[in-house]
């Protein structure tokens, strides 16, 4: 519930506070006092966009607070959703500076209009004379014959299946789209894959291939250098063992000089040993690169395929390709199980869209079930606010599709006289008559549900007499539920509020302000004289105005 409200530099209002209590308030004052400031003043505490016209003083800030007791509303798990600071004592306030900035906080936290927007549902509801904004608004349709109906846990499963289906069908068709990619290139993928098989690449090593080739193509060359070194190194008498010989002999007959020439004997006798390794390892290889013309044939072709496989994908290295290779091999094996998760999913869909059906058509009996009742009750009150002849109907077609209310579309068709037919209450109904039935809907909806702060903006204009008299009758036991404000120009309305606040404006100086007043007993019989009979306050305004409050 609202419990104070707090006003600075708004309109024409300078400095307001006002504090509110549970039950019936109706707000009283002549045409122009500023009860529609008040609106507009909360209205932008709850997340209207901020317009800089408002402000009274341009260069001064304006800033308008609202403290709610939201202790019974259950509302810690919306807050949490919100991702706001929960507090039992709630406060809202907006800012609205100079410069045209403007900040909204709840509970001292900045926060997004949206988020107060959001939170705004569960705090007011304000219904201005002639709104057709929930009645026709399919949600709030359903929700009304749903919290009637008791049936509240069933579409709150339906609908969570519901989102289940939805997520899993996108789900689904974004696998069915990599699927069709999959398979517009699942030919070239195989392709290439075989090409790449074609090659044997783990038993490939490139380096010793071209080692190979370039052996084989240069064996002739190879051949003769290899004589012509093993001649040199072996030829009698001027081979070049046999002139390191003669000069370890020549050394030798000078060792006794110095060790240094025994060294250098030595020496000589290891390079001896390694040119006679040298040759004997020239004559090993000799032999075994005598390559037939089929195998240095098979040893080109292969690296020419090698070259131009790896030239194709821009690569450089055997390993290079094998990763590739293998990159292929697992989206093809990938394309295999995403058929198989598709199928898997496309049976889950089957299941849960049956179940879906089964629980859309068990909503649509519970509901078209209350319907009749629902009307029934209506009815009543629309006779006690004279409207005899009226009749609502709430109309209810099942979709071809599932939908998120339970495959359903809902709509309120509406006749205010006998003999004419049913039509959509938005386009049929007068703003009076919509007035009679939004109070008629909302005093069977407080009967099911804690509803939040309700504000009715003069509803009842355009009605007077016994029938005002019946509407303030209802308005005060709708309030027993919970609390409500009523801005009326009616003296039946006024008489029938717990509490009565009076607005009104003054001049001081150059200046014009709004005030709010809370009217003691003697002051409400004062104001709903004035109501009853104009500034001229007459004894039997005054006897009637006491009549009304008794």
């Amino acid at each position: 519930m609202l419990k104070s409200l707090i006003i600075k530099n708004y309109a024409l209002i300078e400095d307001l506070q006002a504090s509110f209590e549970a039950g019936f308030t109706v707000i009283t004052g002549e045409t122009g006092a500023g009860k529609s400031i008040l609106l507009g003043a909360l209205d932008l505490v709850l997340g209207r966009r901020a317009d800089i016209k408002v402000m009274r003083n341009p260069e001064q800030k304006c800033i308008v607070e609202a403290h709610f007791d939201i202790s019974a509303y259950g509302l810690q798990s919306v807050f949490e959703h919100l991702e706001l600071d929960y507090d039992p004592t709630t406060i809202l306030r907006r800012e609205i500076w100079p410069s045209g900035k403007s900040r909204a906080f709840v509970n001292d936290s900045p926060v997004g209009l949206n988020q107060v927007q959001e939170l705004k549902k569960y705090l007011v509801e304000i219904h201005h004379q002639g709104d057709t904004h929930n009645l026709e608004n399919e949600s709030f349709q359903l929700n009304f014959i749903d919290t009637i109906a008791g049936i509240q846990g069933s579409v709150k499963k339906y609908r969570a299946d519901y989102k289940k289906w939805q997520k899993t069908q996108s789900k689904y068709e974004d696998l069915m789209l990599r699927r069709q990619k999959a398979l517009q290139e699942e030919d070239y993928q195989k392709f290439i894959l075989d090409e790449l098989i074609a090659l044997d690449l783990d038993k490939l090593d490139q380096n010793e291939l071209e080692q190979s080739r370039n052996l084989a193509q240069n064996q002739e060359q190879i051949q003769q250098v290899v004589q012509e070194v093993s001649a040199l190194i072996s030829q009698d008498d001027l081979g070049a063992l046999d002139q390191l010989f003669a000069i370890r002999q020549r050394i030798n007959s000078i060792a006794k000089v110095s060790d240094d020439f025994v060294q250098m004997a030595e020496r000589i006798d290891g390079l001896r040993i390694e040119l006679q390794d040298i040759q004997a390892s020239l004559e090993d290889r000799l032999s075994s690169i005598e390559y037939e013309p089929e195998e240095l044939l098979r040893m080109e072709q292969l690296l020419d395929e090698l070259y131009r496989v790896q030239r194709k994908h821009g690569v450089q290295t055997t390993q290079e390709l094998i990763d590739l290779r293998n990159e292929l091999s697992q989206n093809l094996q990938d394309t295999s199980a995403l058929e198989e998760r598709i199928e898997e999913l496309s049976r889950a869909l089957i299941t849960m869209k049956k179940d879906l059906e089964k629980q859309a058509t068990q909503l649509h009996e519970s509901r078209l079930g209350i319907i009749p009742n629902l009307q029934a009750r209506l009815a009543v009150y629309f006779s006690e606010l004279t409207l005899p002849e009226a009749r609502l109907k709430f109309n209810l077609e099942r979709t071809a599709e599932l939908n998120s209310n339970g495959g359903v579309h809902s709509s309120i068709l509406f006749s205010a006289n006998k003999g004419i037919d049913l039509r959509p209450i938005e386009k049929v109904a007068s703003g009076g008559e919509m007035s009679r039935v939004t109070l008629s809907v909302k005093a069977v909806y407080t009967e099911y549900q804690q509803l939040p702060t309700l504000i009715f903006d003069e509803i009842d204009t355009g009605i007077s007499g016994d029938t005002a008299l019946k509407m303030a009758e209802i308005l005060s036991q709708m309030s027993a539920r919970g609390q409500l404000f009523c801005l009326t120009h009616l003296p039946q309305t006024a008489a029938k509020g717990r509490f009565h606040k009076r607005i009104f404006k003054q001049s001081q100086g150059e200046k014009t302000q709004t005030f709010i007043q809370d009217l003691d007993a003697q002051q409400r019989v004062l104001e709903i004289a004035q109501m009853i009979g104009g500034h001229e306050l007459t004894d039997s305004a005054k006897a009637h105005a006491r009549q009304l409050l008794n």
